[in-house]
């Protein structure tokens, strides 16, 4: 059990590393426009639940948190096609009365496209499709190691629209692969987001975003790296502010709602939007 607890606690720290950030939306960027989303996180857990759903706690006074930092961009090449670029930095950190494992690392870089083939009802619904590949950035030699150190695509599916001049919704739905020495990795995403203004110069928006991942193999917690069997859905809270024009910030508390094998945790987010 103190084996097991150790290594679903770096597995909870490895999944939060990769899937804490900041996304985009179906909405098209606009031609030679510039969207740049900076995006800060705090993870912290001290339980978590196995495949079963049985809660336990981590023994030894054990405690992990993540720090998420990652700059978001898309850039308008037609009105319909953006290009995408993420590039997120984490610190993980692992610690119990025993021991303690802390890795400062670049993660994955992902680029790719964008585009909004559908637009109706006055431009004001857009399905939109997305195609990222995600490139490793970091060696698997340090725990706790900051993603499988695979190759990955992407494919991801997007709606978005307005309600009302006042009110917006975003969904999305993908899958991800990952190929290499361990193997194909198999991840199937999704998110709902829903936002409302309040006044000219505030916003609360609320998300659920969760990743399902699956591969044949089963699952070693001796080995952080092969854990590719585990689902979690968190819920987030936003609190939006007006900087100037249509540039905002978003600060909010997020917490873990269901995980299966996986860390049971919550923590703090700050975004911004900046459009030029």
């Amino acid at each position: 059990m103190f084996i097991r607890s150790i290594s679903l606690s770096l597995t909870a720290i490895f999944l939060m590393c990769i899937f804490q950030e900041a996304h985009s939306s179906g909405f098209p960027t606009g031609k030679r426009k510039t969207l740049l989303s900076p995006y800060l996180s705090y993870f912290v857990a001290k339980s978590y639940r196995d495949l079963s759903g049985n809660k336990f706690n981590y023994g030894n006074g054990g405690k992990y948190s993540s720090f998420t930092a990652q700059l978001y961009l898309e850039h308008g090449i037609t009105d319909r096609l953006d290009f995408v670029l993420k590039m997120p930095l984490s610190t993980a950190q692992f610690k119990d009365d025993f021991q303690g494992n802390k890795n400062t690392s670049l993660t994955d870089l992902e680029l790719g496209f964008k585009y909004n083939f559908l637009k109706f009802n006055k431009d004001r619904y857009f399905l939109t499709a997305q195609g990222l590949a995600s490139i490793p950035l970091y060696g698997l030699k340090k725990n706790p190691v900051p993603g499988y150190g695979q190759f990955g695509t992407e494919f991801k599916l997007m709606f978005s629209g307005l309600v009302t001049e006042k009110a917006y919704f975003n969904l999305e739905g993908g899958y991800r692969h990952f190929f290499g020495g361990k193997g194909d990795i198999g991840q199937l995403t999704y998110l709902a987001t829903s936002g409302i203004k309040i006044g000219k110069n505030n916003q609360i928006m609320g998300e659920l975003s969760g990743v399902s991942a699956y591969r044949s193999s089963l699952f070693d917690p001796e080995n952080l790296a092969s854990n590719t069997q585990f689902t979690f859905l968190k819920a987030t809270l936003g609190i939006g502010q007006r900087i100037v024009g249509d540039n905002w910030i978003y600060a909010g508390p997020f917490h873990d709602i269901l995980n299966r094998n996986s860390g049971i945790g919550q923590g703090v987010m700050v975004m911004g939007i900046f459009r030029f």
